[in-house]
């Protein structure tokens, strides 16, 4: 049974796409669409590009989850955080035209994937086993261990979110499309500077990840100490 979950999680171009796909979209929006937009006779106004990318963005993401529930014929519980989290605030960005509900994003896409792994820690579910979906071999200790390392990092990570956009846009005006500096800078952060923190981090687990890796025969029986505890 394994080997057939196995069989339908997303190949490496495929998971690439459906976590960087919609990435690419909203950088291109946000930054060539006015000249895109000049091309085809039609016009952006200044400041407007965020509120372009989060349009383009929204279909992209919604096109990138369908596509990993129909293939993996599974919900990945980050996967349907993001979802929530950016079909809320994505749309009262667009609707109540104010800047801030996007700027926010990022902070509680972090906190509720913290909260998430918390509470599956509190009450004896791993969520973040459930995720790699048997591509990983740890002990329970370990899993424990990796899971509360990332609980911070989420944490970390909405912290300084928080404190870029609102130091960023200091003398911005949200509810209105008018040009921002600081806009731009927040922008390259949450796609550049967050994906690579997290790429970063990833890495940073590998020795500890080896250190503690089972085979799989070795996690069909019974699993030695480990003393992680």
């Amino acid at each position: 049974m394994r080997k057939s979950t196995n069989s339908r999680r997303l190949g490496g171009r495929a998971k690439f796409m459906v976590d960087f796909g919609p990435l690419l979209v909203f950088f291109i929006a946000y930054f060539f669409g006015g000249k895109i937009a000049l091309a085809f006779g039609g016009v952006i106004e200044e400041g407007g590009e965020l509120f372009l990318a989060v349009a383009f963005f929204m279909p992209a993401y919604a096109i990138a989850f369908a596509y990993s529930v129909v293939r993996e014929r599974r919900v990945a519980p980050m996967l349907l955080v993001s979802g929530v989290a950016i079909g809320v605030l994505g749309s009262l960005t667009l609707i109540l035209h104010d800047k801030t509900f996007f700027y926010m994003k990022p902070t509680i896409v972090y906190i509720m994937f913290a909260l998430t792994l918390a509470a599956g820690l509190a009450t004896g579910r791993n969520f973040l086993r459930t995720l790699f979906d048997g591509a990983l071999h740890l002990p329970d200790a370990a899993w424990r261990i990796l899971t509360r390392r990332y609980v911070i990092f989420f944490t970390v990570l909405a912290l300084a979110n928080e404190i870029a956009w609102r130091w960023l846009t200091r003398e911005c005006d949200l509810s209105a499309a008018s040009a921002c500096a600081g806009e731009g800078q927040w922008v390259n952060l949450k796609i550049w500077g967050f994906t690579g923190i997290n790429i970063i981090f990833a890495i940073a687990q590998a020795p500890f990840l080896v250190k503690h890796a089972e085979t799989k025969e070795a996690t069909d029986g019974q699993s030695p100490s480990t003393g992680l505890e």
